[in-house]
């Protein structure tokens, strides 16, 4: 669920990727004035990734259990793919009028209102009496996430130094990996002495705990960055971005990702409880495992690519993606699992960390703006028809069968980055 927040637009004009040219300043523009990156991080970098923190905890302590939640309410499999599906259909309805408000008011003032809509929303989780209630809040919710995403992002990207993009956004992103272990180990301890509404109850207070030092620290502090403005036209850009073979590999690897990842959370919680018949507490605790291994990934993968390029690290992470998929698909065994459980967290934290690293390596000059629309949608357009998919074959197969079914495509990524030979672009 997470990663799809960071579908990207900001500012009303999208999100920027930066070009080579722009790679190569060390100098950002701030209110007027220059402010030179240095190796070292500021501390508004180290304030965002906190509160990105308390952000994300609060949506996987609630993740393991949501869709064990959902039909408990009396939804089916099927109802609840289209319920899991909205984050992500939501996400491109919402883009162009997001960034809209974004450009309008910037980018520090959006990130108390997600914070505080993030916990309106899980309240409203809580007191949802029937399947047919999540629509409505699921949209509220997938709105509230993806005015955060992009913002969020573009800030991590304006503080990089030079040269040192992989490693910062790796560094951001272990936000994810903090909140993808402690998240699911949380429900697994509360799980056994309250309810599942009790807990989106308890999970609602958590991202409060992040607003108080985003408002001391910056009280007084109104500077943004200034977005840069859109450098080509929609059709010139649209033409660059088809004309460009690494673009197009890095859009269909991010569309079977997010397929086989909401196909994943869409299923795997019911599979667990239905099929295999775990408690939910043991279940939160597979998702505290791949958190963990996520999270042990995150900074490592970034140094990583940043030193033998994006090629070799995106086909490790998609043949250790498939190997959990079919492993997955084919155990009963819970110690199988759980290994299952690390793999997937490597695999995923390293193809996270490349993939965002690479929007800045391969968008075409002059195009980078959208290019990254373009991408997000892609990875939107997966999710939204992964959970869907996931929904329909878990009506017509076992659930494990479903999983089988799915595992090509995750492979595919494998054969596409070799059968392109895409270009193995290091850090300079």
């Amino acid at each position: 669920m997470i990663e799809s927040y960071y579908s990207v637009y900001s500012h009303g004009t999208l999100y920027t990727a930066p070009s080579n040219q722009q790679r190569k300043q060390d100098d950002r523009l701030e209110e007027g004035r220059e402010i030179t990156v240095t190796a070292r991080l500021p501390r508004d970098f180290y304030l965002l990734t906190t509160t990105a923190i308390t952000l994300f905890l609060a949506s996987q302590t609630i993740q393991p259990i949501l869709p064990l939640y959902i039909t408990e309410k009396g939804a089916t499999t099927l109802q609840l793919g289209i319920i899991i599906s909205l984050l992500s259909f939501t996400a491109i309805v919402a883009k162009i009028p997001l960034g809209m408000l974004s450009e309008r008011i910037g980018r520090w003032p959006v990130i108390p209102v997600v914070v505080v809509g993030q916990t309106i929303s899980l309240l409203l989780y809580s007191v949802a009496p029937n399947p047919s209630s999540f629509y409505p809040i699921r949209i509220f919710h997938a709105l509230i996430l993806a005015a955060f995403a992009p913002t969020a992002l573009a800030i991590t990207q304006e503080l990089a130094p030079s040269g040192k993009r992989g490693d910062t956004v790796g560094k951001f992103l272990s936000s994810i990996g903090v909140a993808t272990t402690f998240g699911p180990l949380l429900c697994t301890y509360l799980i056994d002495y309250v309810d599942y509404a009790q807990l989106f109850q308890i999970a609602s207070a958590i991202p409060l705990i992040g607003l108080a030092p985003l408002l001391l620290i910056r009280h007084g502090n109104s500077h943004v960055f200034k977005p840069r403005k859109a450098d080509a036209s929609l059709a010139g850009a649209l033409k660059a971005i088809i004309s460009s073979r690494n673009m197009l590999v890095l859009s269909y690897l991010r569309f079977a990702f997010s397929f086989t990842y909401a196909f994943f959370n869409t299923l795997f919680a019911v599979y667990a409880s239905n099929t295999l018949v775990l408690a939910p507490s043991l279940i939160a605790l597979f998702f505290g495992i791949k958190g963990i291994a996520n999270l042990m990934s995150r900074i490592p993968s970034g140094k990583l690519t940043d030193r033998v390029g994006r090629r070799y690290p995106l086909i490790l992470a998609f043949a250790l993606l498939t190997i959990s998929f079919l492993t997955i698909s084919e155990t009963r065994s819970i110690y199988i699992l759980a290994v299952a459980m690390v793999i997937y967290g490597i695999a995923h934290g390293m193809r996270a960390v490349t993939e965002w690293s690479m929007l800045g390596d391969y968008a075409p000059s002059g195009a980078g703006n959208i290019a990254t629309a373009y991408l997000s949608t892609m990875f939107n357009v997966g999710a939204a028809l992964g959970a869907i998919v996931a929904g329909v074959l878990s009506v017509i197969f076992n659930i494990q069968t479903a999983f089988r079914l799915a595992s090509p495509i995750v492979f595919s990524g494998v054969l596409v980055v070799i059968a392109t030979k895409m270009k193995s672009h290091t850090a300079r």
